[in-house]
């Protein structure tokens, strides 16, 4: 399965189907005990957290390749450095607010001026901890992350990629940070999944025509979502005539979501307009974060609409990484940022966190809806 290290990781289509019954702590344990097959380097730093990630097939292979730090995080990047940097292949999971933001002086002095090739593991990404409180939300980590110099950022968007991400990190050992949140059974990898640098693929993709006649001296389509979880960029305009050519890139777990809404949209347009002129729905899920895969500005820049969705703040992240390249190219559609407010959320279970800041499957259906 592991193949040879000039081979891009791959997870076959078998391998997918079993991989969408795990969570993602099982996702990982999974990995790791594969990888220990063949990996003599192979070793998991932990911070308290080790007891459920599944690692029991690892530590039976690499018993002397699990490094437990206690409830330390800081001390956690300083140890998996230190062995990272005696030629170790080094995974760090934690609770991803933790490994991020507690741990950031650690991370920037070791993984980014020392190029330690540690590769951190953000648990619990985004919102999945919600029921905990704000304190065990990670929805500064992409911001956090990708400000540091040589630090690779990934986001996967179902738990085959997840272990393709994985897999190939400790073939090809760099600083980096793979944030890791619940899929909840989804398969978007049906036909296996072989590791793509770009990180970005296409998942959906819609054509339906509506009523030209409506569109002549007719009303326009305004940006309807919440203020709180909606920026729009200053690089287009609020209001532009039908049809539109609408592009959704979505990042992370939560591109499920945006597949479904997406679909419920096109079905909804294709129903209620009549037939004359084309409206396209496009929907991407983008894994690397950082660095941006360069092909993305290539398809913006066909679309009058770029749509992004994260489970992270509106502010830094991936919609910000998208604005920021498409700026520097010159290639400005107007983007809608889609994500969590810039505020703190009380403690509430996952999917109604998410609903509230209009990231439910309805949410983001009725905003592609209104920029169609």
């Amino acid at each position: 399965m592991l193949g040879t290290s000039l081979q891009p990781a791959q997870i076959s289509a078998e391998e997918s189907q079993l991989l969408a019954g795990m969570n993602t702590k099982e996702v990982f344990g999974w990995v790791m005990g594969k990888l220990a097959e063949d990996d003599e380097l192979l070793t998991v730093a932990v911070a308290d957290y080790g007891r459920r990630l599944n690692l029991d097939r690892f530590r039976e292979l690499r018993p002397d390749g699990y490094i437990q730090c206690g409830i330390a995080e800081q001390n956690l990047i300083e140890v998996a450095s230190a062995c990272a940097n005696e030629g170790f292949h080094v995974f760090a999971p934690c609770y991803a607010t933790f490994v991020t933001s507690r741990t950031l002086d650690q991370i920037r002095v070791n993984l980014g001026m020392m190029k330690s090739p540690v590769v951190l593991v953000g648990v619990a990404a985004g919102c999945e901890s919600a029921a905990t409180g704000p304190s065990h939300m990670a929805v500064e980590d992409i911001a956090v992350t990708r400000t540091i110099p040589g630090l690779s950022v990934f986001n996967p968007v179902d738990n085959a990629q997840l272990a393709a991400t994985l897999m190939e990190l400790a073939r090809h050992p760099r600083p980096a940070y793979v944030r890791m949140t619940s899929c909840d059974g989804v398969n978007l990898h049906p036909n296996g999944y072989v590791f793509d640098a770009s990180g970005v693929e296409k998942l959906f993709e819609s054509s339906h025509a509506v009523d030209t006649a409506s569109v002549d001296g007719a009303a326009t389509v305004e940006v309807t979502a919440t203020e709180a979880t909606t920026e729009v960029a200053t690089t287009g305009t609020a209001s532009t005539p039908l049809p539109k050519r609408v592009t959704v890139l979505a990042t992370g777990a939560i591109t499920s979501r945006v597949v479904e809404a997406a679909q419920r949209a096109a079905d909804q347009i294709a129903t209620e307009r009549a037939v004359a002129a084309q409206t396209n729905i496009e929907v991407y899920g983008v894994s690397s974060v950082k660095p941006l895969g360069a092909s993305l500005t290539e398809i913006c820049q066909n679309s009058d609409v770029i749509i992004t969705v994260e489970e992270h703040s509106v502010l830094g992240g991936f919609g910000s990484a998208v604005v920021e390249q498409l700026s520097a190219s010159g290639a400005c559609p107007q983007v809608i940022r889609l994500g969590m407010p810039d505020r703190y959320l009380e403690a509430d279970v996952h999917h109604n966190i998410l609903a509230r800041a209009g990231l439910s499957v309805e949410g983001l259906q009725e905003v592609f809806l209104a920029n169609c």
